[in-house]
């Protein structure tokens, strides 16, 4: 069955966002992992981070029974989604062969530690899992960087030309710092997609300009929280992890906009969503999964 999933997600991350209270804390919770040791990324991390439980551990109902425990009665599930690229070889009328790559986005269920009773070796994995970390280090990511060399009709792109990420819409091109000034390789592409979804909105390729009776601040505004949600939607694609500072503080100050204008979301949410489809050239389809 098809679903909504960008608003799904967007929506999941609102009511987050509403009872997590300073974002300042996003990037000192631990990362979040599955019962199978898995550990989640991009919109996963932004889902599953701000869900205020005091354990980072999830796990699918299955993977609850198989580690010694069981569900509590009336706790209700979260999603993630993980993205599956499927690449088709097509030949032109010369003969080349040309691969043409499409993503299928998939979601499931899972359960954090927290709604759950475990046995003793149940309780025992938890622990383990709940002290492991994870080192980054800036390096270029191939399935990023993938997705930013098969952008489709793609604006002009200068790499370490500029101080600030930006995207400079009456020269179509994106600027972006050295990857060696960012934090670390995650906020690196977090900007980089930021910006690449600011370009789709140029008249060359979506031409987003369907909102001309509104102020400067709120056109702006507006874009802003597509450019956010876009590259947060892209990251998941990449399989990096969302927990940029400075993105923690947009989407907290876009977040106070939106509760005075419910209708926001909606808009941002479906133009983000047709961004990366464009950027990724992909058809998103959903169904119920367990893994």
């Amino acid at each position: 069955m098809k679903k909504k999933i960008y608003q799904q997600i967007t929506q999941q991350i609102i009511d987050n966002l509403e009872k997590a209270g300073s974002w300042q804390k996003l990037w000192d919770t631990p990362q979040p992992v599955s019962l199978n040791g898995h550990k989640y990324r991009g919109i996963n991390y932004l889902l599953l981070s701000t869900a205020k439980y005091s354990s980072p551990v999830w796990a699918t109902f299955n993977q609850v029974r198989t580690n010694g425990g069981t569900v509590i009665k009336g706790e209700r599930s979260t999603i993630v989604v993980f993205w599956k690229p499927f690449v088709k070889e097509t030949e032109d009328s010369t003969g080349e062969t040309k691969q043409d790559v499409k993503f299928f986005l998939r979601y499931y269920s899972v359960f954090n530690t927290d709604q759950c009773e475990f046995d003793n070796l149940g309780k025992d994995r938890i622990k383990k899992l709940t002290t492991a970390t994870e080192n980054q280090r800036n390096e270029r990511f191939i399935p990023a960087e993938h997705i930013i060399e098969n952008m489709p009709k793609p604006p002009k792109i200068s790499l370490g030309t500029h101080t600030t990420p930006c995207y400079a819409p009456l020269a179509d091109e994106v600027r972006m710092p050295e990857l060696k000034y960012f934090y670390n390789s995650n906020a690196y592409y977090e900007a980089f997609f930021h910006e690449l979804v600011h370009s789709t909105g140029h008249k060359k390729r979506l031409n987003r300009s369907d909102d001309n009776e509104l102020s400067g601040r709120e056109n702006y505004s507006k874009e802003e929280l597509v450019a956010e949600l876009g590259a947060a939607y892209l990251l998941t694609i990449a399989g990096l992890q969302y927990d940029n500072e400075n993105t923690a503080a947009y989407i907290k100050g876009w977040l106070t906009v939106l509760k005075d204008n419910p209708t926001w979301v909606v808009w941002a949410s479906s133009r983000a969503q047709k961004a990366c489809e464009f950027i990724t050239n992909s058809e998103v389809y959903s169904e119920a999964v367990t893994i």
